[in-house]
């Protein structure tokens, strides 16, 4: 893939060294029933019935609390790792961003149609833009939702601000193949924001990518989503050479203080229930174009869940251990614990929800604070 100029790595510095100068804004009044929550949250979502509810568990200090969110009534909700909640009419198709510690909602334009059944949903950040050789000189493009089909080779996206529409933007990345099965259509699944920029995984090969709107200034809506990337093999993880067992490795993207983090964990793969061997993290070296694997993360906690979710979080402010991973999938079986694993000792923990947990309508999710306004 074409390789980008090595000037990421001196933009990344600076819009490191700048995070000490920026403005916070004045705090907005509470209008939601999180409010109060101790963020970040586990919700387990129950869906349409009577009382429509749903129960956040607080990792933190694993306390659990039943709420009924008006938000999630009739609605399709898409949490996002920048922490606002992309909440889409099932009727209607009308959208907006929900910021669910304050309950402000900002208007967005409506759908054509519902959204992919499997999918995720990221925004891009306000504190940073693509540096000036990636736009070839266009004006920063305002911040985008993107939707990322899942199961299909297609972006859905549109601007927070200034009207305009959702744009719809297939792409072609190849097949895989596995005998005795028809070709498969490859698609993105894992996917970051940084500098402005939706980085991901290249799918099938050893690469990583970058998605940048090269639409801004005047124009109404974001034209196309262009494709820059570099080659960068993927870390392998070490495993015991005595072990027979058959094993998979998956992959997150994720930012964490203005850096792209790769996080891999192993499994393995047997007749019973499987089981995490190992968990490794990794910072993506701009100016070599590879991994280089972390052990000690600072202030900072990282939170897996479903399709993909990846977030970073202060840990010391949100009261979670810090250089640790959070992992809430439900790959080991039909579980709703949280996997805590300490990537400097290696330690491991489960925290479980106090309470029974009735039918879910979706997998458990994070709602992690909000970063952006």
């Amino acid at each position: 893939m074409k390789r980008t100029n090595e000037a990421i790595s001196s933009t990344v510095d600076r819009r490191s060294r700048a995070r000490g100068t920026e403005t916070t804004k004045k705090p907005r009044e509470d209008t939601s029933p999180l409010a109060a929550a101790s963020f970040p949250l586990l919700v387990y979502d129950h869906g349409e019935q009577l009382d429509n509810s749903q129960i956040a568990l607080s990792v933190a200090d694993g306390s659990s609390r039943t709420y009924q969110l008006p938000e999630m009534r009739n609605s399709r909700c898409l949490e996002t790792p920048q922490g606002l909640v992309l909440i889409i009419d099932n009727a209607s198709f009308h959208c907006s961003l929900w910021n669910p510690q304050t309950g402000e909602r900002t208007p967005l334009p409506a759908m054509e149609k519902a959204p992919p059944q499997y999918c995720r949903c990221l925004i891009s950040d306000t504190g940073s833009s693509p540096p000036p050789w990636v736009t070839d000189g266009a004006a920063p493009p305002e911040p985008l939702v993107l939707v990322c089909d899942l199961a299909r080779p297609e972006l859905l996206f549109c601007r927070i601000r200034g009207g305009g529409a959702w744009v719809r933007q297939p792409y072609d990345m190849g097949r895989y193949e596995i005998p005795g099965f028809p070709p498969t259509v490859r698609t993105i699944h894992e996917m970051a924001v940084l500098m402005g920029m939706f980085f991901f995984l290249h799918p099938g090969e050893e690469a990583v990518g970058a998605l940048v709107s090269f639409a801004g200034g005047d124009d109404p809506e974001p034209r196309h989503l262009g494709f820059p990337g570099f080659d960068a093999p993927l870390p392998t993880l070490h495993r015991k050479e005595e072990m027979k067992e058959l094993t998979a490795t998956k992959s997150y993207l994720l930012e964490s203080n203005r850096e792209l983090i790769l996080v891999r964990i192993m499994f393995v793969v047997g007749t019973a229930l499987e089981r995490i061997e190992e968990v490794g993290a990794y910072v993506m070296d701009f100016a070599e174009h590879r991994w280089r694997r972390v052990v000690g993360i600072g202030d900072a906690a990282f939170l897996l869940g479903p399709d993909g979710f990846a977030a970073s979080c202060p840990a010391a402010e949100h009261g979670l251990k810090e250089g640790c991973v959070y992992f809430a999938c439900d790959d080991l079986g039909d579980s709703n614990d949280v996997h805590v694993f300490d990537l400097k000792d290696g330690t491991r923990e489960l925290v479980r929800p106090a309470q029974d947990m009735p039918v879910l309508s979706r997998k458990p999710f994070w709602l992690v604070p909000p970063v952006l306004p």
